[in-house]
């Protein structure tokens, strides 16, 4: 029974960040004033209305600030028939690559290949997180630099809300 049910968990982790790694393509668009403030992981909010595939999608992104050397972000998507929420936490070289990525105009496409995540519990009980693949993206600077982070569970936590 703890076997499956580990299964299960890792097939969520890798369902919430393959849709989030998808999310991410259409939502790379940041605001300068989003941009303004996750520069110094100052506290905002914002939220974005957009289309994917005839679905909307509402994203709500808060940048909650610094907490315990971290900067805490917080991104929930909604669809009409699931919402998950990210909670993540960067350090300041992760802030400052983010913040460049997202500063820089340049249109030309890159590819990268985005390792996937399964949780397992080891045998004193500890989640851990394991490789289980990859998916080549293909993206501008801004939606690489945010999924590479946004999909991995040790700077992102995926959560099922709805």
């Amino acid at each position: 029974m703890k076997k499956s049910t580990a299964v299960m968990l890792g097939l969520l982790v890798v369902l919430v960040a393959g849709m989030s790694c998808v999310f991410a393509a259409e939502y790379t668009k940041f605001s300068s004033k989003f941009i303004k403030h996750f520069k110094d992981c100052d506290y905002y909010e914002e939220s974005m209305v957009s289309e994917f595939e005839g679905k909307q999608f509402t994203t709500n992104r808060k940048i909650i600030g610094w907490r315990n050397g971290f900067c805490k972000y917080e991104e929930t998507i909604k669809s009409p028939e699931d919402e998950y929420q990210l909670n993540c936490s960067f350090s300041n070289i992760q802030v400052d690559e983010l913040y460049n990525s997202m500063k820089n105009k340049s249109k030309d496409p890159e590819t990268y290949e985005l390792e996937m995540f399964a949780e397992q519990k080891d045998k004193k009980g500890q989640t851990k997180y394991v490789p289980v693949g990859s998916q080549t993206i293909k993206g501008n600077k801004a939606y690489i630099a945010w999924a590479k982070y946004q999909n991995n569970p040790y700077f992102c936590k995926p959560k099922k809300i709805k």
